[in-house]
């Protein structure tokens, strides 16, 4: 066997091994209801959420539970979802506020993971206090304050054994100096919180206000077996009508154009 033939089939082996890896930690989010998979892939990418980072899986993983919880009158908020990803390096703006009526990304910002729960990525995630880690799942952005950092915004846990004790813990989203891109610059890795999706002073205050009462914000991670296996993470039997009254994204209107909206992201 030539020297050439060798290299060409280990190129195509590590090709091969790459993509069954790739596959392997980041599934496919499927729906056996073509209808409703067409309406949230319509409003994934009339959001243009891929273009800044955020995988469909993520997306369509916190819609789901979004229409869990409306389904269930759990929502005051109806019309923000945000979502942090923490499948991606704390340098990467990696917190999307999404409006859902109109299918439009608000804001795209940085946010931090907890001390323990790793350096550059957030793969140890625990719902106990003093452990300094986050806490994955579905929340409800509740009540403002003014605390040590200023405006704040208090967080209702919403799934049992996953982020229930968030209030006891005291995770809330509040700004802290560490938060910015030239602490990036510096370290090569955002600073880190005691469990708090702490944001930088940029743009804490545009967040939380557009945020607070009773919004629904999601943290994802594709490490989190318990938060997939939620019920969360199944579709409500009314999802399509859910979908069809609270955003534009119905399939009539992916029928025909529809005016881009200007999406505001923070720099």
């Amino acid at each position: 066997m030539n020297f050439k033939y060798k290299s060409l089939l280990l190129s195509v082996f590590l090709i091969c091994f790459n993509l069954t890896n790739i596959f392997a930690t980041q599934p496919l989010v499927e729906y056996r209801d073509e209808a409703t998979t067409e309406v949230i892939q319509s409003l994934y990418h009339k959001a243009k959420l891929q273009d800044y980072g955020l995988s469909f899986q993520a997306f369509a993983q916190g819609l789901t539970g979004y229409l869990n919880l409306l389904s269930n009158d759990k929502i005051n908020n109806t019309r923000i979802l945000s979502i942090v990803d923490f499948s991606q390096p704390s340098t990467n703006k990696r917190l999307y506020v999404i409006d859902i009526k109109k299918g439009v990304l608000l804001m795209n910002t940085l946010v931090a993971h907890g001390r323990n729960s790793g350096m550059l990525y957030a793969d140890k995630f625990s719902n106990t206090k003093n452990s300094k880690q986050s806490s994955c799942g579905f929340y409800s952005a509740a009540e403002t304050y003014f605390g040590k950092y200023g405006l704040s915004l208090k967080l209702d846990g919403l799934q049992k054994n996953i982020n229930s004790k968030a209030r006891e813990r005291a995770i809330v989203i509040h700004a802290a100096k560490y938060v910015s891109q030239s602490f990036v610059h510096q370290n090569g890795y955002l600073g880190r919180s005691f469990g708090c999706p702490a944001l930088s002073y940029k743009d804490h205050k545009q967040v939380i206000n557009t945020i607070k009462g009773g919004s629904v914000f999601f943290v994802y991670s594709n490490q989190n077996k318990e938060e997939s296996q939620d019920v969360l993470s199944e579709l409500p039997n009314n999802a399509l009508e859910l979908l069809s009254h609270y955003t534009l994204s119905t399939p009539s209107m992916m029928e025909r154009d529809i005016p881009n909206h200007k999406i505001e992201i923070t720099k």
